[in-house]
């Protein structure tokens, strides 16, 4: 049986951590698909016996979709020889560059201040009192090339997660060969 690309030695699979819901008003959709699941079997049988097997059919299908979308990776980097493949959504085409054209890999930091719902019995009011939270850093991975800055998302994530990736990347890469740009010796004349 062959590995699948992300259990083989050459090939990194990017999964960055999923943006955690912010909000408790996108906690309502997960009622939604259960919910409609019950009326549209109940109003079409005519029996809530399997009304209820439409709404657990519903929550799963919601519970499956989302846990589906959580495993995807971002990116796939992978070492062939001297050259870096890079694919998957992060990428608008497949690219092929050589190690030496990586110049650097690189933390790509904000400093933002997140909303903070204020308290309250109605989920849906919360945002009306909201105040303004402390700094925060978040950040993206950065792959600099000759030309070209390629970002493996597009907005920035956890400041935790893209150092804990960026440090994983910088790792696979060393391992096969690649040199940062400011540590490469000085070519002689």
């Amino acid at each position: 049986m062959n590995p699948s690309p992300t259990q083989s030695s050459d090939t990194l699979a990017y999964i960055p951590e999923q943006p955690s819901l912010r909000s408790s008003i996108p906690i309502s959709f997960a009622v939604v698909p259960p919910l409609l699941g019950w009326a549209v079997v109940s109003l079409i049988t005519g029996s809530g016996g399997w009304g209820l097997v439409g709404g657990v059919a519903g929550l799963a299908w919601h519970y499956w979709s989302r846990r589906r979308a959580a495993a995807r990776p971002q990116a796939i980097l992978r070492v062939a020889g001297k050259n870096l493949h890079l694919s998957g959504p992060a990428f608008p085409r497949p690219l092929t560059v050589p190690l030496d054209d990586l110049l650097d890999v690189y933390l790509d930091t904000k400093t933002i201040q997140r909303l903070r719902e204020a308290p309250g019995p109605l989920p849906e009011l919360r945002f009306i009192n909201a105040t303004v939270g402390g700094d925060q850093d978040v950040a993206r991975i950065g792959l600099e090339l000759n030309h070209e800055t390629l970002f493996l998302t597009k907005d920035r994530l956890s400041h935790l997660d893209s150092n804990e990736w960026f440090s994983k990347i910088r790792r696979f890469l060393r391992q096969h060969g690649w040199i940062p740009e400011d540590e490469r010796p000085i070519p002689t004349e």
